[in-house]
C-alpha cells in the first residue's frame, strides 16, 4: 500500500478517536442515538472528503477504499470507547451504602505513583486498593476490592511512600462531584480520566510496607536532592522541573504560577523541547562514532529519560520522533518530519486511545505541526536576519499560532506577553536546561560533584525568575478572553489549515487572520455590550453574586480564599471579565484576600458592610442607597443582615446569616421583591409571605420539608443552589440551573 493511502487511514483512525467528543469524555455508555450520530458523521465526512480530493488529486484512490476509511474510522471510535475506563462489580467505589457518598474506612493497596504536595499543604498520590474495611457500627467486616482511588493524607516527613509500596490508610471515602458553579475545575472528570472513581481523605496511614528494591524514583531523588543541595530549595526545584517536568517535582505553588502567567509553562513540562536539546546534544558529543553506534546510544538516552520523566504523551512523542530521526541518519534515509509526527501520534494512540483527550498530548502534537510547516514560511520572511536571530523569533511565534485557540477554549486566558517572552528568555532557558541537564547526569555518578558544578546555573535561575516576575507583574500580563466554544476552535483551526493547503487564502493569510481575531473577540464583545445576567454563585457560606449588565459588572460577597481563588477567578475567566466597575463585601478584611489572589482583575470601586474603616474602601451606612456600576444597593438591617438591590427594573433581597450577633427576624422590614436570596439557617415564612416574591432561591445547607411545601403552597417557586449549583437569570430567558453543563455547548 503507498504512503499516501497510509497516511489517509492513520487520519481516519484519528479522526475516529476525536469523534467521541460528540458525546463528550468520559461517557462509557453513550446512548444508541449517539452511536448513530457518530457512525453517520464519520461516513459523511469520509466521503466529503473523498469528493473533493477527486477533483484536486489525479491519483485519488477509488470508492472501494473510502468505504475501509469509513471502517476505520468506526473502528477507532469503536477501540476508544472499548478502553473507557469502567468501575467493576468490586470496585471500592461500589462500596457506599444506598444515598450515601461518604464512608469512614480503612484501605489497603498498593501505591501506584510517588507522593506529591496539594497546594492544601497535604500529600497526594494514586493508590490501587485491594482491601476496604468500614468503619460503622453496623458493618465492620473486610472486603476485597479493586480500583483506583486520589488519596491526600495529612503532610508528615517521616511517612516515605514509594510506587510499589503496600499501605494501610484510615479516613473518609467519598465520590468526587462534578463542580457546581461554571468555569469551576471538574474534579468528577479528572478522576475518571485517570479511571478512578473515588477518592480517600486519609487521616492516618496505619501500616506502611517493604520498600521496593525497583523504582524510578531511585534516578529522580538523586537528581532532585543534588539541585537542592548546590541552589536551595526553591531553585533547586525549578531547575529539577525544568529539567525532569513539573510532574515529577513537587514545584513550589508561587514558582509554577509564575511561569504559568508569563506564558513559559512548556519550560516546566517534559516535552519535546527537552528531548530535542538532549538528543542534539548526544549527537554532537558522539560524532566521533560510527551511525550505529549513535543510533544505540541514542535510543538508550531517549526512552532512559521518557522513563525518567514518566512517560508523558508529549514525551512520548518527542521520543518517538527522535527515534525516526536516528534511524534515517544511520541508514542515510530521509525522514518526513510530518509523516513521523503522524506516525508517532498513531502509535501512542493504539497504546493509549484516551490520551486523543490529553491536553499535554493536544499541546505537544499542535505546537510541533506548527513548528513543521510554519516556521520555513516565517524564516523566509526574516531571511535579511542572521539564521540564529531568526529562528530564535519565529520558533515561539510559529507554535503559538496553533496552540493559543487550543489554550483560549480550555482555560479562557491568554498571556499577553508570552511570544516576547519566549523570544528573550530561550538563551536563557536553553543555557539553564542543557547545564541542568549536564549536572544531573553527573549527580547520578557523583551527588557532591554534580552539586558543585550546578551552583554555575544560580545566578541565571536568579535572573530568568526575577525577570518573569517583573513581566507578570505589567498592566494587563494576564487577559481573560472568555470561553472559546469547541465549534468556533474547530473553525479556526479550519481557516489555520486552509491557509497552509490553499494558495488563495495563503496570498490573503492577513485575512484569514484578522477573521480569527474577529472570531475570539467579538462574541465576547458582543456579550459584554449586550448581556443583562445576574448569577449565584454557590459557596459552602454565603453565594456570591455577580452582576452584569451591558459591560458593567458588579460583584457582591467574595467569600474566603478558597471561593476568590476556586469559584469567583475562573466564572470571571470564563465570562471574559478584565475589569469591575465594583464589589461590595460583608467584611472588609477580603478585600485584601481579593488583591493578593487577583492582581489582573481593575475594580473602580471597594465597599465594604462591616470592618473598621478603610481609606481606599467606602462603608456602606444603613438605608443608604449606593450605585455599584449600574446596580441600586441598600443595606436595610446589619442583624441579619438584609440587603436590597436593583437592577434593570428587578428588585432582589437578600437575607443572610452574615456577622449576626442576636436574632431580629421579627422585625424584618417587609419590602416586596420579586426574588428572595435566602442564606440563613432560617426562613421566617409570615415575612416571606408578606414580600410574596416569585422566586425563592435558598443558599442554606439544610431547607426543611414543611418550608418547602408552604413555598409550593403559595405558588413561589423555590431553587436551591446546594442541589442546583450556580443559578443564572437573564433578562431574556429568566431562570436557568445546572449552569455548568451550558458551558460545554459545541457553539
Amino acid at each position: 500500500m503507498s504512503r499516501d493511502r497510509l497516511t489517509i487511514l492513520g487520519l481516519a483512525y484519528v479522526i475516529g478517536l476525536l469523534a467521541t467528543g460528540v458525546w463528550g469524555f468520559p461517557n462509557p455508555n453513550p446512548s444508541w442515538s449517539q452511536w448513530l450520530l457518530v457512525i453517520c458523521l464519520l461516513i459523511f465526512l469520509t466521503w466529503v472528503v473523498a469528493f473533493f480530493l477527486k477533483k484536486w488529486w489525479h491519483r485519488c484512490p477509488q470508492g472501494k477504499f473510502w468505504i475501509g476509511v469509513s471502517l476505520v474510522a468506526i473502528l477507532g471510535t469503536v477501540y476508544f470507547q472499548f478502553r473507557v475506563p469502567q468501575p467493576n462489580s468490586n470496585d471500592i467505589s461500589n462500596i457506599f451504602n444506598k444515598g450515601s457518598s461518604y464512608e469512614l474506612v480503612t484501605v489497603t493497596g498498593q501505591v501506584l505513583s510517588e507522593v506529591r504536595l496539594t497546594s492544601n499543604q497535604r500529600h497526594k498520590f494514586w493508590l490501587q486498593a485491594q482491601q476496604v474495611q468500614i468503619n460503622n457500627q453496623n458493618n465492620s467486616s473486610s472486603q476485597l476490592v479493586t480500583g483506583k482511588v486520589y488519596v491526600t493524607v495529612p503532610f508528615d516527613s517521616k511517612n516515605k511512600l514509594y510506587p510499589g509500596q503496600t499501605i494501610t490508610v484510615s479516613g473518609g471515602l467519598y465520590k468526587p462531584r462534578s463542580p457546581t458553579n461554571p468555569g469551576a475545575f471538574d474534579f468528577k472528570v479528572y478522576l475518571a480520566r485517570q479511571g478512578a472513581f473515588a477518592g480517600l481523605k486519609g487521616e492516618t496511614i496505619e501500616f506502611i510496607g517493604k520498600k521496593p528494591w525497583w523504582g524510578w524514583w531511585k534516578f529522580r531523588q538523586p537528581i532532585i536532592k543534588t539541585f537542592i543541595n548546590g541552589l536551595g530549595t526553591e531553585k533547586g526545584l525549578t531547575l529539577s522541573s525544568m529539567v525532569l517536568g513539573r510532574k515529577a517535582v513537587d514545584l513550589p505553588p508561587e514558582i509554577r504560577d509564575l511561569f504559568i502567567k508569563a506564558g513559559l509553562a512548556h519550560v516546566l513540562a517534559a516535552s519535546g523541547f527537552h528531548v530535542a536539546l538532549l538528543l542534539g546534544s548526544m549527537m554532537r558529543l558522539t560524532r566521533n562514532l560510527l551511525p550505529k553506534q549513535q543510533l544505540l546510544i541514542g535510543i538508550s538516552i531517549l526512552l532512559f529519560y521518557a522513563g525518567l520523566t514518566g512517560l508523558q504523551p508529549s514525551v512520548f512523542r518527542a521520543v518517538l520522533m527522535g527515534i525516526a530521526v536516528l534511524i534515517g541518519q544511520t541508514f542515510q534515509q530521509k525522514v518526513r518530519i510530518t509523516g513521523a509526527l503522524l506516525l508517532a501520534a498513531i502509535i501512542i494512540l493504539l497504546w493509549n486511545p484516551l490520551w486523543i483527550w490529553d491536553l499535554g498530548f493536544q499541546l505537544s502534537f499542535l505546537a510541533t505541526f506548527g513548528l513543521i510547516i510554519t516556521v520555513p514560511i516565517l524564516i523566509k520572511k526574516l531571511d535579511w536576519l542572521p539564521p540564529a536571530i531568526a529562528t530564535l523569533i519565529t520558533v515561539p511565534i510559529a507554535s503559538s499560532i496553533w496552540i493559543l485557540p487550543l489554550l483560549i477554549h480550555t482555560f479562557s486566558i491568554l498571556a499577553t506577553y508570552s511570544i516576547p517572552t519566549n523570544i528573550i528568555t530561550s538563551p536563557l532557558i536553553m543555557m539553564i536546561s542543557l547545564g541542568g541537564m549536564a549536572s544531573a547526569a553527573m549527580g547520578l555518578v557523583s551527588p557532591d560533584l554534580g552539586s558543585l558544578i550546578v551552583n554555575v546555573l544560580y545566578y541565571p535561575l536568579n535572573v530568568l525568575i526575577d525577570f518573569l516576575k517583573f513581566v507578570v507583574s505589567l498592566p494587563g500580563s494576564s487577559y481573560a478572553i472568555g470561553q472559546l466554544s469547541l465549534g468556533m476552535m474547530l473553525i479556526i483551526y479550519g481557516i489555520l489549515i486552509l491557509i497552509w493547503l490553499n494558495k488563495f487564502w495563503q496570498r490573503y493569510w492577513w485575512g484569514g487572520g484578522i477573521l480569527i481575531v474577529g472570531l475570539i473577540c467579538l462574541p465576547i464583545i458582543y456579550q459584554n455590550l449586550t448581556l443583562i445576567q445576574v448569577t449565584i454563585l454557590a459557596a459552602k457560606s454565603d453565594p456570591v453574586v455577580v452582576i452584569q449588565d451591558r459591560g458593567k459588572v458588579s460583584i457582591i460577597n467574595l467569600g474566603n480564599k478558597q471561593t476568590i481563588k476556586y469559584t469567583i477567578l475562573p466564572f470571571l475567566a470564563q465570562q471574559g471579565i478584565n475589569h469591575l466597575a465594583g464589589i461590595m463585601t460583608f467584611d472588609s478584611t477580603t478585600i485584601q484576600n481579593w488583591i493578593l489572589l487577583n492582581p489582573d482583575v481593575s475594580v473602580d470601586q471597594f465597599v465594604y458592610i462591616f470592618g473598621e474603616n478603610k481609606p481606599n474602601y467606602q462603608k456602606i451606612l444603613l438605608e443608604k442607597t449606593l450605585k455599584l456600576g449600574s446596580t441600586s444597593i441598600q443595606v436595610l438591617e446589619n442583624q441579619p443582615t438584609l440587603i436590597k438591590f436593583e437592577i434593570n427594573q428587578q428588585s432582589w433581597l437578600w437575607l443572610t446569616n452574615s456577622h449576626k450577633t442576636q436574632n431580629k427576624r421579627t422585625k424584618l422590614k417587609t419590602i416586596p421583591s420579586q426574588i428572595l436570596l435566602w442564606s440563613d439557617n432560617y426562613l421566617p415564612l409570615n415575612w416571606v409571605k408578606k414580600i410574596n416574591p416569585d422566586v425563592v432561591i435558598s443558599a442554606s445547607s439544610y431547607i426543611p420539608k414543611f418550608v418547602r411545601q408552604e413555598l409550593q403552597n403559595q405558588g413561589i417557586k423555590l431553587y436551591w443552589t446546594r442541589q442546583d449549583g450556580a443559578i443564572k437569570w437573564t433578562q431574556k430567558h429568566g431562570f436557568k440551573i445546572n449552569s455548568i453543563e451550558t458551558q460545554n455547548n459545541f457553539w
